[in-house]
Protein backbone atom coordinates (compact mmCIF):
# COMPACT_ATOMS: atom_id res chain seq x y z
CA UNK A 1 0.00 0.00 0.00
CA UNK A 2 2.82 2.36 0.67
CA UNK A 3 4.65 1.78 -2.27
CA UNK A 4 1.64 2.63 -4.28
CA UNK A 5 0.70 5.78 -2.44
CA UNK A 6 4.43 6.88 -3.41
CA UNK A 7 4.12 5.91 -6.96
CA UNK A 8 1.10 8.00 -7.04
CA UNK A 9 2.64 11.18 -5.05
CA UNK A 10 6.29 10.98 -6.51
CA UNK A 11 4.23 11.05 -9.99
CA UNK A 12 1.43 13.86 -8.52
CA UNK A 13 4.92 15.62 -7.89
CA UNK A 14 6.84 15.67 -11.03
CA UNK A 15 3.62 16.19 -12.87
CA UNK A 16 2.94 19.52 -11.05
CA UNK A 17 6.07 20.77 -11.04
CA UNK A 18 5.85 20.27 -15.04
CA UNK A 19 2.81 22.40 -15.18
CA UNK A 20 0.31 19.37 -15.77
CA UNK A 21 -1.90 20.27 -12.75
CA UNK A 22 -4.43 17.58 -13.94
CA UNK A 23 -2.17 14.60 -13.97
CA UNK A 24 -1.03 15.74 -10.89
CA UNK A 25 -4.37 15.97 -8.94
CA UNK A 26 -5.38 13.07 -10.70
CA UNK A 27 -2.30 11.09 -8.97
CA UNK A 28 -2.88 12.87 -5.66
CA UNK A 29 -6.56 11.84 -5.59
CA UNK A 30 -5.42 8.32 -6.58
CA UNK A 31 -3.14 8.12 -3.52
CA UNK A 32 -5.98 9.64 -0.97
CA UNK A 33 -8.22 7.18 -2.47
CA UNK A 34 -5.37 4.72 -1.25
CA UNK A 35 -4.70 5.75 1.69
CA UNK A 36 -8.19 5.61 2.83
CA UNK A 37 -8.64 2.42 2.08
CA UNK A 38 -6.11 0.86 4.00
CA UNK A 39 -6.58 -0.20 8.00
CA UNK A 40 -5.58 2.00 10.57
CA UNK A 41 -1.74 1.68 11.79
CA UNK A 42 -0.30 3.51 14.21
CA UNK A 43 2.01 4.95 12.88
CA UNK A 44 0.53 5.03 9.39
CA UNK A 45 1.71 3.51 6.67
CA UNK A 46 2.59 6.83 4.54
CA UNK A 47 4.37 9.37 6.62
CA UNK A 48 2.04 12.59 5.69
CA UNK A 49 -1.64 12.79 4.70
CA UNK A 50 -1.56 12.96 1.22
CA UNK A 51 -4.10 15.37 0.97
CA UNK A 52 -1.68 18.45 2.06
CA UNK A 53 -0.15 17.43 -1.28
CA UNK A 54 -3.85 17.78 -3.11
CA UNK A 55 -5.17 20.56 -1.60
CA UNK A 56 -1.71 22.04 -2.84
CA UNK A 57 -1.68 21.46 -6.27
CA UNK A 58 -5.46 22.38 -6.47
CA UNK A 59 -4.83 25.67 -4.98
CA UNK A 60 -1.99 26.30 -7.42
CA UNK A 61 -4.07 25.43 -10.40
CA UNK A 62 -6.63 27.34 -9.49
CA UNK A 63 -9.53 25.20 -7.78
CA UNK A 64 -9.42 26.78 -4.47
CA UNK A 65 -13.13 25.50 -3.39
CA UNK A 66 -12.22 21.87 -4.21
CA UNK A 67 -8.71 22.28 -1.77
CA UNK A 68 -11.29 23.96 0.55
CA UNK A 69 -13.23 20.56 0.84
CA UNK A 70 -9.83 18.30 0.73
CA UNK A 71 -8.59 20.30 3.30
CA UNK A 72 -11.40 20.34 5.69
CA UNK A 73 -11.73 16.54 5.02
CA UNK A 74 -8.09 16.22 6.33
CA UNK A 75 -8.83 17.93 9.68
CA UNK A 76 -11.61 15.35 10.38
CA UNK A 77 -9.72 13.34 10.13
CA UNK A 78 -6.79 15.53 11.69
CA UNK A 79 -7.73 18.06 14.10
CA UNK A 80 -5.62 21.11 14.13
CA UNK A 81 -3.11 19.61 11.78
CA UNK A 82 -0.96 23.00 11.02
CA UNK A 83 -0.20 21.85 7.08
CA UNK A 84 -4.00 22.25 6.63
CA UNK A 85 -4.70 24.88 8.15
CA UNK A 86 -2.25 26.73 6.23
CA UNK A 87 -3.61 25.28 3.18
CA UNK A 88 -7.28 25.72 4.30
CA UNK A 89 -6.32 30.09 5.10
CA UNK A 90 -4.85 29.91 1.27
CA UNK A 91 -7.77 27.96 -0.36
CA UNK A 92 -10.35 30.58 1.54
CA UNK A 93 -8.32 33.57 0.15
CA UNK A 94 -8.12 32.33 -2.83
CA UNK A 95 -12.25 32.58 -2.57
CA UNK A 96 -12.29 35.60 -1.12
CA UNK A 97 -13.37 34.55 2.16
CA UNK A 98 -11.58 36.80 3.87
CA UNK A 99 -13.49 36.49 7.53
CA UNK A 100 -12.97 32.52 7.00
CA UNK A 101 -9.32 32.81 6.10
CA UNK A 102 -9.01 34.76 9.06
CA UNK A 103 -10.27 32.48 11.04
CA UNK A 104 -8.13 29.51 9.87
CA UNK A 105 -4.70 31.74 10.26
CA UNK A 106 -5.46 32.27 13.35
CA UNK A 107 -5.58 28.28 14.53
CA UNK A 108 -2.64 28.18 11.91
CA UNK A 109 -0.91 30.08 14.42
CA UNK A 110 -2.08 28.28 17.53
CA UNK A 111 -0.83 24.90 16.19
CA UNK A 112 1.88 26.12 14.60
CA UNK A 113 3.42 28.54 17.40
CA UNK A 114 6.01 26.44 19.00
CA UNK A 115 7.85 26.04 15.21
CA UNK A 116 10.70 27.96 14.04
CA UNK A 117 9.97 26.66 10.32
CA UNK A 118 7.92 29.06 8.03
CA UNK A 119 5.62 27.37 5.60
CA UNK A 120 4.83 28.54 1.79
CA UNK A 121 2.48 25.83 1.07
CA UNK A 122 0.54 22.93 2.54
CA UNK A 123 3.49 20.24 1.98
CA UNK A 124 7.18 20.94 0.82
Amino acid sequence: MALLIAVHALSGEIATRRGDFEAGISHFREAATIEDGGLYFEPPKWYYPIRHSLGAALVKAGHPAEAETVYREDLRRFPENGWSLFGLAQALRAQGKHTEAATAEARFRRAWASTDMTLTASRF
